[in-house]
């Protein structure tokens, strides 16, 4: 197909959008914005709409009328790539085109292709949208811009337009520089302060997709210790509720608070409490919890298993064949939590996420929202407003991230001034996301007890002004809707919002732990313990992880230098517990214990013989 022949497709076929019940709102308004923007500007624009509310149908729609040629949406991940392509497959009943009852039949289009390995240009010829990740058009062999003319594509949709500010989405946008370009985001900011390029044409916020039952009502549930003891160089303080809040403001004393196993247990303990709150209105619900590293994410998941609750830990050191395994088991139901490190994020869509447990500090809003958006989708769409589809942010307040769930608000409400300031301040403030290379196991600061009798829960909804409730009941009208369709009256809405504006102060209740579960639990820690003393020990030397430098001194432990450190960390760890090698099934708690207080000088000892084996 040739780009006129597209073009007159887009043109003439006719699309059910306005007065079409079976479309949100958001996708109806999206797309008048989007079409008038067209009308009188070729600037590149995006609109904002939270995860939830119809944003990949909306990019379905957006070529209709508009566009003058090929579409490409481009995407950050496969997992969003593929997502895409599945709903706009026109030649499945599951598509939003025949679910939305956008098309009427017969469907000359539009036909879907996706860039990906085995793909070709015939591929992308006979399709009106290809769909690819960012990916494709990254890196040094340039392979569909040696293969694609400037003018192949006439429009590019990005999906996650906070992304379009790095190069290679830059990149892309100018090489193909005839196409009108749409983005898509629900965080109109990013995370290095950088602007994100474009008009913002239209918005829907969070606040008025949750009022609509698009999104899961949110409310936040912080941990407030009243007490807290940590050393620090040898020294022991005390901190008081208000003092805690404000040491927060330290980096060292949030980051201190995210390792602490004291604080990361209250954090458990509050999600357990929360998600079985959420378990009343039926199964399965399950938690979804962002750690620091792997070796901290797997202490979470090993301080769920104590409380009996079956626990995964997701990232990207594993390989393709266990990361489909695991969330296989999470969509069955077969898992009740899912400890991630920086993984499942964007484009990660499953309704029976209902707890998200936050256990690191957030330097910036944007990964925040991205995070508290794994929980947002409804999980029963014929009771959009009723309290089976509340959900929570589990947190603790030395964590600091109690500031992004106050802006996150600020944000939406519209507040220009603070979204300006929001902005000049994102530059001076990046989020950094990785830890870089681990030297050390010991805790620069260590918390020894904390007291926890309450937590304190407030929700997203308080920030939600009568106006607002007005315009939203003002906009359904317009588009030809009754708002008790929707399950909404002014009165209905404001006895919601009441109920969310009470800050409610919950008793804790410490959670009883099986001592068979504990030690369960001890062990799996015990084997990541001496991959991480393998990782600082590897790190401090300088050597290539799968290097074989270490095989002439120790000939017999490996067949690569980090099997060879994992394997003499385990060995000391095994003396550190007073049991011989294979004999950890006789292993007390205590003993367990014992292993894990001494992997920071286990890693110390380790270098130095190392070292000194390698110096001669």
């Amino acid at each position: 197909m040739t780009n006129q022949e597209i073009r007159e497709f887009f043109a003439t076929t006719s699309i059910k959008v306005l007065g079409n019940d079976e479309l949100r709102i958001p996708q109806q308004e999206g797309y008048d914005a989007i079409r008038e923007h067209f009308a009188k500007s070729e600037e590149q624009c995006y609109v904002q709409l939270p995860v939830g509310c119809g944003k990949t149908g909306l990019m379905g729609i957006t070529p209709f009328g508009v566009s003058e040629g090929r579409v490409l949406i481009i995407t950050p991940n496969l997992t969003i790539r593929d997502n895409c392509r599945r709903e706009l497959d026109i030649s499945s009943q599951e598509s939003f085109y025949h679910k939305r009852n956008v098309l009427s039949p017969p469907f000359k289009g539009p036909f879907i292709s996706e860039l990906k390995p085995g793909a070709n240009l015939h591929d992308c010829d006979n399709a009106h949208i290809v769909v690819s990740n960012i990916q494709q058009f990254s890196g040094k062999s340039k392979k569909w811009y040696n293969k694609l003319d400037r003018d192949y594509f006439r429009m590019i949709l990005i999906d996650e337009n906070h992304h379009n500010a790095a190069d290679s989405w830059v990149d892309l946008c100018k090489y193909f520089n005839q196409a009108k370009v749409v983005g898509y985001t629900a965080t109109p900011f990013r995370a290095d302060g950088k602007d994100v390029i474009g008009n913002n044409i239209y918005s829907f916020g969070y606040s008025r997709s949750m009022l609509m039952g698009y999104i899961s009502p949110i409310d936040c549930v912080h941990v407030s210790p009243e007490r807290l003891t940590f050393t620090i160089k040898g020294e022991e303080k005390e901190l008081t509720l208000e003092q805690i809040l404000e040491m927060r403001q330290e980096n060292w004393f949030s980051k201190g608070v995210a390792l602490s196993e004291k604080c990361n247990r209250h954090i458990v303990e509050a999600s357990i409490k929360q998600l079985n709150k959420t378990k009343e209105y039926g199964s399965p619900r399950q938690i979804i919890a962002a750690a620091c590293s792997i070796r901290h994410a797997v202490q979470i998941a090993q301080l769920y298993h104590e409380y009996g609750l079956k626990s995964e830990v997701l990232h990207s050191g594993l390989t393709r064949e266990v990361r489909d395994e695991i969330e296989t088991k999470l969509r069955m139901g077969a898992i009740d939590v899912v400890v991630q490190v920086q993984i499942l994020g964007e484009g990660y869509s499953l309704n029976t996420l209902s707890v998200a447990a936050l256990f690191r500090p957030y330097r910036s809003l944007s990964p925040y929202i991205q995070f508290l958006g794994r929980v947002l989708r409804i999980v029963d769409h014929t009771k959009p407003t009723s309290e089976v589809n509340r959900v929570y942010l589990v947190s603790h307040v030395g964590l600091n991230d109690e500031r992004w769930w106050d802006d996150f608000k600020a944000f939406d409400k519209g507040d220009q001034l603070f979204f300006e300031e929001f902005l000049q301040s994102q530059t001076e403030n990046s989020e950094n996301e990785g830890e870089g290379q681990r030297m050390t196991l010991r805790p620069f600061m260590k918390i020894v007890a904390e007291t926890v009798n309450t937590y304190i829960q407030k929700g997203f909804l308080s920030n939600v002004a009568d106006e607002q409730i007005d315009s939203m009941l003002s906009t359904i009208k317009e588009h030809g809707f009754d708002p008790i369709e929707f399950g909404l009256t002014r009165d209905m809405i404001r006895r919601r919002l009441e109920m969310a504006q009470r800050e409610k102060v919950i008793l804790a209740s410490p959670l009883p732990v099986q001592p068979q579960k504990r030690k369960e639990a001890l062990r799996v820690r015990i084997a990541q313990e001496a991959r991480s003393i393998a990782d600082v020990v590897t790190n401090r030397l300088g050597l290539n992880k799968m290097g074989r430098d270490l095989l002439k001194y120790f000939p017999s432990s490996g067949p690569n230098n980090v099997t060879i450190v994992i394997s003499l960390a385990n060995g000391q760890l095994n003396k550190k517990m007073g049991v011989a090698s294979g004999e950890r099934d006789n292993t007390s708690i205590e003993q367990f214990e014992n292993g894990l207080e001494s992997a920071a000088d286990i890693a110390d000892a380790l270098t130095k013989v190392i070292k000194e084996k390698i110096n001669g």
